[in-house]
């Protein structure tokens, strides 16, 4: 299971100690605060991933900035794409362009839940904002390339930056929700509500967007909800909650990929997808997967078992609810993320200061399982 965040907020603080006692260096990396958090009661933090297995033609054609390369493992050659160039080759710089689109999703029960409400939260964060981190002042996910291919970064590539382009915020859609397909509960953290959606019914309505609003694929879109989790199945607490999720599909002949997350009001579900932590989650995996198709050694998290054993490069799985904040944005919690190396069993590590994650709560290679 992820961290649990302590029970009341009496203990809040006890827990920013636990916290910080495994992360030490957290203050040096102008971390301002760590903490965990995770769902409470009947509910289980999670991310879904999806995977695919795209051509080399299809990856060919789209028009998404993205590098590919490989490494060995256990004598098992693996290939991988990630977004932007290869930071071996040299200080290159890509900017993706971002359309925001906020979803005002309306329940059979009359709820309705209003994603414009979190656009500003979302656009002033360092998801978009420079903020100072241990590699650079700069955004949270180049901040996070930058720092888990640091021998290169440091030595052959010091301008390397994959960043992420000004947003364009799209006209808020509505969506109705089916009672089938959705429902409303009491958060047991915070005593709000809460909406809750189907995953299977949610994805193809997302994908149905992507063609109704012309996407081309190098621009990412972030569909942006507010207080809103998926489940996997039936829309209840206790096949709940996800809070956000990246994909790719080839229905316009070409890889488009996207983002959805919810930004959560602060202490629903313990904490979980607060803010832009749930996004800084998507944003890092989406950076280092796009197209949903990377593949890695068998890895298990000691963290967040709800992923049991799984072979996905997928960074912010494996610690889920291990959250900081950087000087000058108290309000925007950013997760931590495993570095290449800890999937890709390298040792050394190849990130900044032999690091296996950002803030080093793992400090060993993962789990063979």
């Amino acid at each position: 299971m992820s961290r649990q965040k302590l029970l009341t907020r009496l203990f809040a603080a006890l827990a920013v100690v636990m916290i910080a006692a495994l992360v030490c260096t957290a203050l040096v990396m102008n971390a301002t605060q760590t903490h965990a958090a995770g769902g409470k009661g009947k509910s289980t933090p999670r991310f879904v991933h999806f995977h695919h297995n795209f051509s080399d033609a299809s990856l060919a054609s789209t028009s998404l900035k993205h590098w590919s390369s490989s490494f060995v493992s256990g004598g098992k050659t693996f290939k991988y794409t990630m977004v932007g160039t290869n930071p071996t080759k040299g200080s290159h710089t890509s900017k993706i362009p971002v359309t925001v689109v906020p979803l005002i999703l309306k329940f059979s029960n009359g709820a309705s839940f209003d994603g414009t409400q979190k656009v500003a939260g979302t656009t002033q964060s360092p998801i978009f904002q420079s903020a100072p981190f241990i590699s650079g002042t700069t955004q949270y996910g180049d901040a996070i390339q930058r720092a888990e291919f640091w021998n290169s970064v440091s030595t052959t590539s010091p301008n390397y930056h994959v960043l992420l382009g000004t947003p364009t915020v799209a006209p808020a859609i509505t969506i109705q929700v089916p009672a089938a397909d959705g429902a409303t509960a009491k958060d047991s953290s915070s005593g709000k509500t809460i909406g809750i959606i189907d995953i299977n019914w949610f994805d193809p309505q997302i994908q149905t967007l992507l063609v109704s609003q012309h996407f081309t694929s190098n621009v990412l879109p972030i569909f942006l909800s507010n207080n809103v989790y998926l489940s996997s199945g039936a829309p209840s607490i206790s096949n709940c909650c996800i809070g956000g999720y990246h994909n790719a599909t080839s229905a316009q002949k070409t890889a488009q990929t996207y983002i959805w997350t919810t930004n959560a009001d602060a202490g629903i579900e313990g904490g979980f997808g607060e803010d832009v932590s749930a996004l800084s989650h998507e944003l890092a995996e989406w950076l280092n997967d796009p197209f949903t198709n990377n593949t890695v050694p068998n890895w298990i998290s000691p963290i967040a078992q709800q992923y049991g054993c799984n072979n996905f490069l997928e960074v912010g799985d494996p610690l889920v609810g291990v959250v900081f904040t950087v000087t000058g944005f108290s309000s925007s919690h950013l997760q931590d993320e495993a570095f290449f190396s800890w999937f890709a069993r390298q040792s050394p590590s190849i990130a900044i200061n032999g690091k296996y994650t950002y803030l080093g709560t793992f400090t060993h290679l993962s789990k063979v399982c």
